[in-house]
């Protein structure tokens, strides 16, 4: 693989560093709850530690989500579209190569919820910020698919959106299999379809799936067209400034068109499409330029490396913060050095959940498949 794309990928990992601090943060709001609704949000909103720092993580940071989405886009069509194709990786190895990164620290996570969640109703008598923890939602979270019903919002609640990114690879193979998306027009033929079904609900009832899968083949699309203007810096500055264009123009919608453009665009959310295509580009251009190789590839890894672990480990955490500070109100929170040891923490413990157990039951995991003789 070129430097250059490895430099690509770095930046994408810098990227989603970023947004997993973005959610990391938006979700300290789950420390007011259990005194104040979600509804009454805006009693404590400005009030959070450093809020006028980290506004905008505060008040958007949900969107980070599909961003995630659009970049497991990016990086899936350049690592997998071509060797599905031709079928070098089969939907075994494909699924399971998956299952050793993704399940092992979920499953972990899943079972610490559980332990913190009876110990906090013993307490409270209650839940702590997601209530549907009965039988059903357990077995829907143990088999990783309790984003494709009704009980998302259940146990280790952030895990939804990986749940939903599952069914997300199971279609992505099914269509890189078939040959569909070989050709640039046949990428594009599968993004408008998605967009379609995205934007009429053709066959999924849930926003979240209809969005991921939206948004993941426009990350397919992304990759398609840097792989064309690669060599070429002046077509890379035109495509930015067209993305730039495009979400100013979602920003700043003249009233006289506004009526049609509603019309058209409906439920595609154009605003966080073009804010996704332009983040995105701008972190695969700017890392594709020589001055980045002088920057050790440590760096981005030590950031990249412990984005899922931050992801996963940040609500348990909250929960056994919640319980071991046991709150008489949620001004509790106001404090610096609470939100301050809550991110020290999460940190902390995604980098060494990264080093001392996702790396090595992953490499367990795919030796016991490399023996099992499974491709």
């Amino acid at each position: 693989m070129k430097k250059a794309y490895i430099n690509n990928l770095r930046g994408l990992d810098l990227l989603r560093f970023l947004l997993s601090v973005s959610v990391i943060i938006w979700h300290y709001q789950h420390f007011f709850y259990p005194f104040i609704s979600f509804e009454k949000r805006e009693v404590f909103l400005t009030k959070q530690p450093f809020f006028h720092f980290f506004e905008l993580f505060y008040t958007k940071g949900y969107y980070a989500v599909q961003v995630f989405w659009l970049i497991s886009g990016v990086i899936f069509y350049k690592i997998y579209q071509q060797n599905i194709s031709l079928g070098k990786i089969r939907l075994p190895q494909f699924m399971l190569n998956r299952f050793s990164r993704l399940y092992p620290l979920h499953l972990l996570t899943l079972f610490i919820v559980i332990g913190l969640q009876f110990w906090y109703n013993s307490e409270y008598g209650r839940y702590f910020i997601y209530e549907k923890n009965g039988a059903q939602s357990f077995f829907q979270n143990l088999l990783f698919v309790q984003a494709w019903g009704d009980n998302r919002l259940s146990f280790n609640g952030p895990t939804w959106s990986v749940s939903i990114e599952i069914m997300v690879y199971l279609v992505f193979f099914g269509i890189c299999a078939s040959g569909l998306i070989r050709t640039s027009w046949g990428l594009i033929g599968v993004f408008i379809f998605f967009m379609m079904i995205k934007k009429w609900e053709l066959l999924f009832a849930g926003d979240d799936l209809s969005s991921s899968i939206y948004l993941f083949f426009a990350g397919c699309l992304l990759t398609r067209v840097y792989d064309m203007v690669a060599q070429n810096r002046l077509q890379q500055s035109g495509i930015l400034l067209i993305l730039f264009i495009s979400w100013y123009s979602t920003q700043h919608t003249p009233r006289i068109i506004e009526p049609l453009y509603e019309r058209v665009t409906g439920f595609l959310y154009p605003d966080l499409l073009t804010f996704s295509l332009l983040s995105v580009w701008i972190f695969i251009v700017v890392f594709s330029h020589q001055f980045f190789d002088r920057v050790p590839d440590s760096v981005f890894r030590f950031f990249g490396d412990m984005t899922y672990s931050t992801y996963l480990i940040h609500f348990p955490i909250q929960l056994l913060m919640f319980l071991l500070l046991k709150p008489e109100s949620y001004s509790t929170f106001f404090a610096p050095w609470v939100f301050v040891i809550y991110l020290l923490v999460v940190f902390a413990l995604g980098q060494l959940t990264f080093r001392f157990f996702e790396v090595p039951v992953q490499n367990k995991l795919r030796e016991l498949l490399k023996r099992s003789k499974i491709s």
